[in-house]
């Protein structure tokens, strides 16, 4: 995903941030559906990953139920590289004790691809900023 795709996808109106994939492993969760009194369980994704929030680097953690031909924690596989920033597409997002939590859509996360910088605007590095 190119930086001007990333910032369509803003444009339109969709949640996401960007952050520094770190790792994830796969868990087993479920609940009780009310109406029928069964007991459905599905395996999750919990994927951690660092990003700016309020201008400090914080740890976030994403949440997102697997499709259901994962059936157990074993079968899930996360073809994401470490240390690469990736757009994660979320359904809901809080900021609970200074930890960033969030629910991932379907769509899984996509690598932001970095661009090269092509010069420099402004001021350069080191000079004094405006007047004092």
């Amino acid at each position: 995903m190119t930086q001007l795709e990333l910032m369509a996808e803003v444009m339109v109106g969709r949640l996401l941030i960007v952050g520094e994939y770190r790792g994830a492993h796969a868990a087993m969760d479920g609940y009780v559906d009310r109406t029928t009194g069964e007991k459905i369980g599905y395996v999750k994704a919990i994927l951690l990953a660092e990003c700016q929030a309020r201008g400090n680097l914080s740890r976030a953690i994403f949440y997102q139920r697997l499709p259901d031909k994962v059936h157990t924690p074993e079968d899930a596989v996360f073809p994401y590289q470490k240390g690469k920033r990736y757009a994660f597409f979320l359904t809901s997002l809080k900021n609970e004790n200074g930890q960033v939590i969030g629910s991932l859509s379907d769509r899984p996360p996509e690598m932001v691809e970095e661009q090269q910088p092509v010069g420099t605007v402004g001021a350069p590095s080191g000079a004094p900023m405006g007047t004092p």
